[in-house]
C-alpha cells in the first residue's frame, strides 16, 4: 500500500488532524450526554412538543387573527349596548327603578286610593294631587302600556351577564389586540424560543442520534498516556510474556545484535514512551534455536515490553501513536504468549513498513509506502469476528480475513538489531496506546 498519493492529495489526513477530531469526537460524546442528562434538555422537549403541536399553532393562530368583531363577546356586549340605548325601553327601567313608582304602588293598595275620585279630596291634600298628577303623566303612561316583555327579559339576562366578572374577564381578553401576548401560551412559546437560543440546546439538536451511536460503539478497554515515570508503575512489563512458566522471559535471541535489558532501556519521557536501543557491552541471554539458552557478548542494549500480565483482549481496536529515530527493528505487535500467531500493527525493518498477521501458514500482510516512520503517525488494527484490518491515520491500508486468532492477544513493543543489519542506535517514541472494545 502505497500512501504517498493519498498523502498528496489530502485523503490521508494529518496526525495532528486526526488526533484533533479523536478529542473532539470524545468531547462531543461528552458533552451531548452531559446535555441529555440536563434540566434544560428535558424542559425545552417538553415545550417543544406543546408548541410545535397542531392543537397549539391553532390555538395561537385563532387568537392572534380572530378579529374582536366575530367574537360571542363582542356579540353579547353590541346586543346589550343597543337595548341600553332604547330610549322606550330604558324609560320603562327608569321608570320601574323609580321612588315615584314605588309610592304611587305603595299608595294605590292603600284605603286612600279612592279618594282620587273626589276632586274635593285631591284639591285639599298635597299628596293626592301628587298622586293624581303621577297617574296622569306620560312616564307612567308609558310604563303602563309597554308591551315588548320579550325585550325586557333579554336586557335584563344581557345586563346580568355583562355585569359578572367572568364576562368582564373574557370581554377584556378578546377586546385586546395583543391578547395573545396576555396568554399562558405564549410565555411557553417565549420560554421554548429562549431554550431553542441555547448553546447547549442547539449543539444538541444538531446532532445525528445514529452518529452518537456510531461515536459510542467502542469503549476503551485499555490505555496509556505515558504519565507515569517508573515503568513498575506503568501496565507494561519488561521482557516476553510466555504461556509457558518455565521458560525465561528476560532474553533475547542469538540471531539478533541487542540485549534486552530488562527495562532499563524503558522510560517515560515528555509524555511519550521511549524504547532506547544504545550502544553498550553487555553479557545476556540468548535463545539459540539449537543449543537453547545461552549467555552471549553484545554491544547494543535495547528492550521488549508487553501487557500480558495486565491486559489481553480478543478482537476490538488496537492503537499506537508511534516515530522512530534509527534504521533498526521497531514494532508495536499483538503476542498470544506463544510463538505464533503474532499481529503486526507496525513494523520498521530498518527500511521499510510493514502490517499483517504471522501464523502457522505464514504472514498475511503487506508493506507500507509513501510515509516516514520518522514523523508522527498513528497506527491501528481492528480486529473483527471476520477480519483484520490494518491503518495509518484514517487511511486502510490492509485487510484479511484469513487465519484469524481465535485467543486473546496482548500489546507489546520492541526494538531490535538483525544479525544481518548494520548495528546502529535508536528510539521508538509512542506518544499513546488505546485499546477499545466494541460494545
Amino acid at each position: 500500500m502505497n500512501l504517498f498519493f493519498s498523502r498528496l492529495t489530502g485523503r490521508l489526513q494529518s496526525t495532528e488532524k486526526l488526533e484533533r477530531r479523536m478529542l473532539e469526537e470524545e468531547k462531543r460524546l461528552a458533552r451531548y450526554r452531559q446535555i441529555e442528562q440536563s434540566p434544560e434538555l428535558k424542559e425545552y422537549l417538553e415545550l417543544k412538543k406543546v408548541v410545535e403541536s397542531k392543537e397549539f399553532q391553532q390555538k395561537k393562530h385563532n387568537l392572534i387573527n380572530t378579529k374582536y368583531k366575530s367574537t360571542p363577546t363582542y356579540q353579547i356586549i353590541s346586543a346589550y349596548k343597543k337595548l341600553r340605548d332604547n330610549k322606550q325601553l330604558q324609560d320603562y327601567l327608569e321608570m320601574e327603578n323609580s321612588q315615584d313608582l314605588k309610592d304611587y304602588l305603595a299608595f294605590r293598595n292603600s284605603e286612600n286610593y279612592i279618594k282620587l275620585q273626589s276632586a274635593k279630596e285631591v284639591r285639599n291634600s298635597l299628596e293626592l294631587k301628587r298622586m293624581a298628577e303621577f297617574e296622569k303623566s306620560s312616564k307612567y303612561k308609558s310604563y303602563v302600556q309597554y308591551s315588548d316583555l320579550k325585550l325586557l327579559a333579554q336586557f335584563k339576562e344581557l345586563s346580568a351577564e355583562v355585569s359578572t366578572d367572568e364576562f368582564k374577564k373574557e370581554h377584556a381578553f378578546w377586546s385586546n389586540d395583543n391578547r395573545w401576548k396576555t396568554t399562558e401560551e405564549y410565555q411557553q412559546e417565549i420560554r421554548y424560543k429562549q431554550l431553542a437560543g441555547k448553546a447547549d440546546i442547539i449543539f444538541f439538536m444538531k446532532q445525528d442520534p445514529k452518529e452518537i451511536e456510531r461515536l459510542e460503539e467502542w469503549q476503551q478497554t485499555f490505555v496509556d498516556e505515558c504519565d507515569w515515570i517508573k515503568l513498575s508503575d506503568s501496565k507494561w512489563r519488561a521482557g516476553f510474556a510466555y504461556n509457558n512458566p518455565k521458560l525465561l522471559r528476560q532474553h533475547s535471541f542469538a540471531n539478533e545484535k541487542q540485549a534486552n535489558n530488562g527495562g532499563r532501556n524503558v522510560g517515560a519521557m515528555d509524555g511519550k514512551i521511549q524504547l532506547f536501543t544504545k550502544q553498550e557491552k553487555v553479557t545476556a541471554p540468548a535463545w539459540d534455536a539449537k543449543k537453547g539458552f545461552i549467555n552471549k557478548d553484545f554491544d547494543y542494549t535495547s528492550d521488549i515490553i508487553q501487557t500480558a500480565d495486565n491486559f489481553r483482549q480478543r478482537g476490538g481496536l488496537f492503537m499506537a501513536k508511534i516515530r522512530i529515530e534509527g534504521n533498526i527493528h521497531h514494532a508495536f505487535w499483538l503476542g498470544s504468549g506463544d510463538r505464533l500467531p503474532v499481529i503486526s500493527i507496525f513494523h520498521f525493518n530498518g527500511k521499510r513498513i510493514t502490517v499483517g498477521n504471522y501464523t502457522k501458514n505464514g504472514f498475511d500482510g503487506t508493506v507500507v509506502r509513501g510515509i516516514s516512520p520518522r514523523r508522527y503517525y498513528v497506527y491501528a488494527l481492528r480486529w473483527t469476528d471476520n477480519e483484520l484490518i490494518w491503518y495509518v491515520n484514517n487511511m486502510e491500508v490492509y485487510r484479511t480475513t484469513h487465519n484469524l486468532p481465535a485467543e486473546e492477544l496482548f500489546p507489546a513493543l520492541s526494538s531490535f538489531i538483525d544479525e544481518k543489519q548494520r548495528p546502529a542506535e535508536g528510539l521508538l517514541n509512542v506518544a499513546w496506546v488505546r485499546v477499545f472494545k466494541h460494545k
